[in-house]
């Protein structure tokens, strides 16, 4: 069955398993925000054979035509994170930055752990604003979930800072440092990121299809972001009259969840965790409960 979502049109023929039928509704028939939200997560589980589908090609389409293929996924941050360790090392002898109260610290592996969240962060934006829009022709032409774009693109994003993790693991392992028990924290931190992810995901992907130039709009807003958040800089520097830069910044507890994790050996604050972890998941429900309520307008916006 091929369908068109808001036009109420079904047309046989279609993509995907033998005798499926997948329910179209018109706008008249539009289910309350509670039942889209409900029957949109049912959707990533009936549709699970395309969602994988879908993420396999995102992440390995960017290394289809290179000699290693998918080996690329965990050789680039190996790589880009060996180059920031030796830089800022005394090996090389310009080691300019330190850490404050860790001396010892090599800032390559400190930098990296901030980078990681805030890249995943910057595509989440971006490649949430054109989820839907780089992909016109499904929503125009075929009777598609369209929940399955915007929760695509941010998996294989996360598919990537997922293997930079691992990578950065390798890193500290290899720089001579002990790798702490805090290490096994690392997949939950990650599993909370996920939920904050998909949440921007699918808030943008809203509003990158009403707003065409929102594109341009959030670019020195990303870039603002990056300066914001404690990834060059230590929170410790920052006078208390502007703390709340710190405290409100989601992005500053997921770059201290990984540097106390893997560098210092703590497991991060229990109070940040709280409310981190529900401004999280109040996020994608949000998102996604909105994405589903409006999705059915997008086919006329593109």
């Amino acid at each position: 069955m091929l369908e068109f979502p808001g036009r109420g049109l079904t047309l046989p023929g279609g993509v995907g398993e033998a005798g499926e039928h997948l329910t179209t509704y018109t706008s008249g028939e539009r289910k309350s925000i509670a039942g889209g939200f409900f029957d949109g997560l049912a959707t990533f589980w009936r549709k699970r054979w395309l969602l994988r589908y879908f993420i396999q090609r995102q992440v390995t389409r960017s290394y289809k035509r290179s000699y290693l293929g998918i080996s690329w996924i965990l050789l680039s941050p190996l790589v880009w994170v060996f180059f920031l360790t030796l830089i800022f090392s005394d090996a090389v002898g310009i080691r300019v930055r330190i850490v404050d109260d860790h001396p010892n610290l090599n800032f390559g592996l400190y930098l990296y752990c901030g980078l990681l969240p805030f890249l995943a962060f910057s595509e989440a934006m971006n490649k949430g604003m054109n989820s839907i829009r780089s992909s016109s022709g499904l929503v125009q032409k075929v009777i598609f979930p369209l929940e399955l774009l915007p929760f695509t693109n941010a998996m294989a994003s996360m598919v990537d800072k997922f293997f930079g993790a691992g990578a950065l693991v390798i890193a500290v392992v290899l720089s001579g440092m002990s790798l702490h028990w805090t290490a096994l924290l690392l997949p939950a931190v990650i599993a909370l990121q996920v939920l904050f992810i998909l949440g921007l995901t699918y808030f943008m992907s809203v509003f990158g299809t009403y707003l065409p130039d929102l594109g341009e709009i959030m670019r020195p807003v990303i870039r603002g972001m990056f300066f914001l958040t404690p990834i060059i800089w230590t929170p410790d520097r920052l006078p208390e009259s502007i703390r709340w830069v710190v405290d409100y910044n989601p992005l500053a507890y997921l770059v201290n969840a990984y540097r106390e994790i893997l560098l210092f050996g703590n497991p991060p604050g229990g109070l940040a965790t709280l409310y981190f972890t529900l401004f999280s998941v109040a996020l994608f429900v949000a998102g996604f409960a909105f994405f589903n309520r409006v999705k059915w307008g997008f086919a006329d916006r593109l």
